[in-house]
C-alpha cells in the first residue's frame, strides 16, 4: 500500500536526522578534545620555556600535573555527557520510528473503500513533501559529516561554484565644474 512508502520516507528522515545529530555531537566532542589538548600543550610549553621568579622546577612540575588532572577530568566529563546525549537521541529516534510504524500498520488495516480513498488522497498530497523531506535530511546528514571532517582536521574538498548574475554596468564618473 502507498502508506508504506510514506512511512518508509518518514522513517528515513528520522534516521537521517538522528545520524546528523550524532555526527554533530561527535564533531563537538572532537573539537573540544582538540581545544583541551591544545591548551594543555601550550600551558606546558609556557611553564617549561620560561624562567619565572618564585617557580622552581618542582613547582612547575606540580602545576603541569594539576593542569593535566583538570584536563583529564574535563575530557572524561565531555565523553560521558556526549555519550548521554547520543543515547537520548537514539531513544527519541527509536520512539519516533516505532510510532510511525504503528500508525502505518493501523492505516494498512483500514479495509473500507472510503478509508482507502482518504488514505490514497492523503498519500498523493503528502508524498511530494515527504520526498523533499528525504532530500533535505540527506543533505543535512552530508553537511553534518562535512562539519565533522573539518573539525577532525581532514581536508575538505571545496565544490566549484558558478555564480551567475547580471553584468555590472559601470557608469562614467560625472565631473562637475564650478563656474
Amino acid at each position: 500500500m502507498s502508506t508504506q512508502n510514506f512511512a518508509s520516507a518518514a522513517i528515513h528522515v528520522v534516521g537521517q536526522y538522528n545520524d546528523a545529530g550524532k555526527t554533530l555531537v561527535s564533531a563537538y566532542r572532537s573539537g573540544a578534545h582538540r581545544l583541551l589538548n591544545g591548551a594543555a600543550s601550550r600551558y606546558g610549553q609556557f611553564l617549561g620555556n620560561r624562567q619565572l621568579p618564585l617557580l622552581n622546577e618542582d613547582i612547575k612540575a606540580r602545576l603541569i600535573g594539576a593542569q593535566e588532572k583538570v584536563n583529564g577530568f574535563l575530557a572524561n566529563r565531555l565523553d560521558i555527557d556526549t555519550s548521554r546525549v547520543v543515547n537520548v537521541m537514539d531513544r527519541v529516534a527509536t520512539g519516533a520510528t516505532t510510532g510511525i510504524e504503528s500508525v502505518s500498520k493501523l492505516a494498512a488495516r483500514v479495509e473500507s473503500p472510503l478509508g482507502n480513498s482518504v488514505l490514497g488522497t492523503l498519500n498523493s498530497l503528502h508524498m511530494p513533501i515527504a520526498q523533499v523531506s528525504v532530500q533535505i535530511a540527506d543533505r543535512i546528514a552530508a553537511g553534518a559529516k562535512k562539519i565533522e571532517d573539518r573539525v577532525a582536521g581532514a581536508p575538505v574538498a571545496k565544490a566549484a561554484r558558478t555564480v551567475k548574475g547580471k553584468p555590472v554596468a559601470r557608469r562614467a564618473a560625472r565631473t562637475t565644474r564650478k563656474a
